[in-house]
């Protein structure tokens, strides 16, 4: 009989999204519990989707949740992107939840390539120390936030951000 992990709760809220959307997700490849990969054709594209959960926002009226990503994972992100040919679209699902469930403050992020190199130096060229990308949701905005090991969140005392729709997983 199988065992249930705490991760397949988190992993499974994604692909029950994608299910009830219409679409048919294949597991692309599983190495440890902290992410997965999935691969979704769509009519829009093929793409494959790097996830990863966090349970322990910051916070209390606005949620932050963090997400890093150990030397190992940054060489396996280098390597898919390079091994990824220009018919699929790498892209990321950041699955934000809380232990205590509930339907609010909870989000599937879903970051394009080239926001997550805005936020985490992949190259280690301008970050020391772990790499890492943060979401960050405002109460009562439609729009999630994005930053980083690599971008700030504020700078020169302006909102630095990325900021990207809540419901983006409805566009793929």
């Amino acid at each position: 009989m199988a065992v249930i992990r705490k991760a397949d709760y988190y992993y499974g809220s994604l692909l029950s999204v994608l299910v009830n959307g219409g679409l048919v997700p294949a597991l692309f490849e599983k190495e440890n519990d902290n992410r997965q990969i999935y691969e979704v054709t769509t009519d829009k594209g093929t793409y494959l989707i790097y996830t990863k959960y966090n349970t322990t926002p910051s916070g209390s009226k606005d949620f932050t949740w963090s997400f890093s990503f150990s030397d190992n994972e940054i060489k396996e992100i280098n390597k898919l992107h390079a091994e990824t040919n220009q018919e699929k679209e790498i892209i990321f699902a950041f699955i934000c939840a809380q232990r205590q469930l509930n339907d609010s403050n909870q989000v599937i992020a879903i970051v394009h390539w080239d926001e997550f190199l805005e936020c985490v130096d992949i190259q280690k060229q301008q970050t020391r120390g772990t790499s890492r990308l943060s979401i960050k949701a405002v109460k009562g905005s439609p729009k999630l936030r994005l930053y980083g090991s690599k971008r700030a969140d504020v700078l020169d005392g302006k909102d630095n951000t990325i900021k990207i729709e809540r419901n983006r997983l409805n566009s793929l």
